[in-house]
């Protein structure tokens, strides 16, 4: 399993220096667009995972769920998980399409840092949202529950 993992973070490493070489030997007009590729992109590739594994299987916060509730979710985690992944689907592409409208306007630090921005926020409403409405079971707060997924891997189908 760690192979994998480094083999992945290997070929991400290389796919962003060779698009960062792909800027650096195009025209300066191209910059800009080019600037917008990455952000939307990467988040029409999550809207499709998040969105996929509603018509596909289990959705995947309720995967995730299942990690962090091992002895079973009940009928109303299911459909509020499943909920959270169509809106999470959604946010995804909103990102797309807020990054490829804001190309013109932003820098690329800016337009790379807004879709993370905007996901720490949706992540904290989210978790605090979460502890108010289901406050009988116990909720991993969002550093701890990604480091428990990174350290007992994610559930993946």
């Amino acid at each position: 399993m760690q192979i994998r993992l480094v083999l992945r973070l290997l070929i991400i490493i290389a796919l962003g220096w060779g698009f960062t070489r792909l800027v650096q030997l195009a025209p300066t007009a191209w910059h800009t667009l080019l600037a917008a590729f990455p952000p939307v992109l990467i988040s029409l590739l999550l809207a499709f995972l998040f969105g996929r594994s509603l018509f596909h299987g289990e959705a995947l916060i309720t995967r995730i769920a299942r990690c962090e509730l091992p002895d079973g979710l009940s009928d109303e985690l299911i459909h509020y998980t499943r909920r959270l992944t169509a809106v999470w689907s959604l946010y995804m592409l909103g990102c797309a399409l807020l990054s490829a409208v804001l190309a013109p306007q932003l820098s690329a630090a800016l337009l790379a840092a807004l879709p993370p921005v905007l996901a720490g926020a949706l992540i904290s409403g989210e978790y605090l949202f979460r502890k108010w409405r289901f406050s009988q079971y116990t909720h991993r707060n969002p550093l701890a529950l990604m480091l428990f997924l990174i350290q007992h891997g994610f559930p993946v189908r």
